[in-house]
């Protein structure tokens, strides 16, 4: 009954995030999409933001800073061994973890895919519409972009057919995800929340996903236009960015969780038991990434503590995802502003070619006097990747940032590519394997990327 929805499943879906009961959902409480009314519409709207929460399996969160595990912004120390394959760049397709990272995104696809054959065919108010619209296909974008960025090509989906499916090429995803985040924008819906998917968010993803694929021009024009939108202001107090109750004109978009939900496990994992909030010290900080802050960067002491002996483990850990309280009630931060000006910055400089840019200087240095810093007066590439690195640490950027960059050592290969082999890894290792338990259920998603 692909007209169908069993609207009882997918509210309890919504909204028990936490607690994963077993439900004999009778066929006859189903309704058609076109009495379903704006309340019901909300609730699987809820349901489409519960799997970027967790996706409906655990250890989810962990894949918000896999781009930091895998670069060098973060280490591995515990016994969490998958943790540690990430680490090393050593992936096996048998790693559990990824294998979470590959399935969860699906789940928000498929929601989303769900909610759009609903919404177009509900007889909603515009307003209502236009507003779930450009929610939804924001989310389903990001979700793609989740998985194109750690596995490249990935199977496309984007209707209601639960069938198996081929992988499509990379720039085949990419093309996907800039027509998502295009009817995002087209449908105009007014959201001024940042916990909620808005137009300028999907504009802000748009620049992301625009300077990979180094089309500049759009790039900057996207970031630009998200500058100029009085909803979003650079903060001169940066650990406020982060810290309770995580309210900030610097948030664009975040993925929010409460204390009853308490399933943002992240700071767990990247904090030391001393900690506010608690922690395991699984994966403290990489000392390049400590060393990379200049001398008087607010952002180092608002970013990671220093824990020193005689305790137990000491080293540097992140604090980004605080929650002095232990209920894991922080959020994911997946869109910011600043990053709408390094983005601009970039573009700018990329194009223009020149070391004094005035534009693409006046963009960096706009973040650059907000963390206590001195303006820069000449530009270089590396330049901007630095203040990528220290403004946007621990926030799943990285490996991306590494992996389009040329090496300052060896312009020829990748950032990423000369760090894999100074660890005796190849340019294969920049891609995470395609899991294998993927495989044995959908044999199309052969073969599996290069290495693996």
């Amino acid at each position: 009954m692909k007209n169908k929805i069993f609207l009882i499943a997918l509210v309890i879906v919504g909204f028990m995030t936490s607690c994963k009961k077993q439900l004999d959902i009778d066929p006859t409480a189903s309704l058609s999409p076109e009495t379903v009314g704006p309340l019901d519409v909300q609730k699987l709207m809820n349901g489409v933001y519960d799997g970027l929460q967790e996706g409906n399996t655990s250890y989810f969160y962990l894949s918000y800073v896999a781009e930091d595990l895998s670069a060098d912004n973060l280490a591995y120390r515990a016994t969490f061994f998958q943790n540690g394959e990430v680490d090393n760049n050593a992936i096996l397709p048998s790693n559990v973890l990824v294998a979470r990272y590959f399935n969860a995104p699906y789940v928000v696809i498929q929601r989303a895919n769900d909610l759009l054959e609903i919404i177009n065919k509900s007889a909603l108010d515009a307003g209502v519409k236009n507003s779930l619209l450009t929610q939804t296909y924001f989310l389903r974008a990001y979700a793609y972009y989740k998985l194109v960025t750690l596995f490249g090509g990935v199977p496309i989906v984007t209707d209601r057919s639960v069938v198996k499916v081929p992988r499509k090429t990379a720039d085949e995803v990419y093309t996907q995800i800039i027509a998502d985040l295009n009817a995002s924008v087209a449908a105009g819906g007014i959201i001024t929340d940042s916990k909620f998917a808005s137009v300028e968010a999907s504009k802000g993803l748009l620049a992301r996903v625009y300077l990979i694929k180094k089309d500049y021009a759009n790039a900057k024009k996207n970031a630009d236009e998200v500058i100029a939108s009085p909803k979003f202001a650079l903060s001169s107090d940066y650990n406020s960015i982060f810290a309770p109750p995580y309210v900030s004109t610097e948030h664009i978009f975040k993925v929010v969780f409460t204390a009853t939900e308490g399933s943002n496990s992240l700071s767990y994992f990247l904090q030391h038991p001393s900690m506010p909030g608690g922690g395991r010290a699984e994966l403290p900080v990489d000392i390049s990434l400590v060393n990379a802050f200049e001398p008087g960067d607010q952002r180092k002491a608002a970013s990671m503590t220093q824990i020193s002996a005689p305790l137990a483990n000491p080293g540097w850990y992140s604090r980004k995802y605080q929650d002095p309280t232990g209920a894991a009630a922080h959020p994911y931060y997946i869109l910011r502003i600043s990053e709408m000006y390094l983005i601009s910055a970039e573009a700018q400089f990329l194009t223009s070619n020149s070391a004094t840019d005035a534009v693409a200087l006046g963009r960096i240095n706009s973040v650059r006097t907000k963390r206590s810093l001195p303006a820069l007066t000449t530009l270089s590439l590396q330049d901007i990747i630095k203040e990528r690195r220290v403004e946007l640490a621990f926030e799943n950027t990285r490996w991306m940032d590494m992996r389009r960059t040329p090496s300052p050592t060896n312009p020829a290969k990748s950032m990423a590519t000369v760090y894999l082999e100074a660890k005796g890894r190849t340019i294969n290792d920049e891609l995470y394997p395609i899991p294998q338990a993927a495989i044995d259920v959908n044999d199309m998603l052969k073969p599996n990327n290069p290495g693996y």
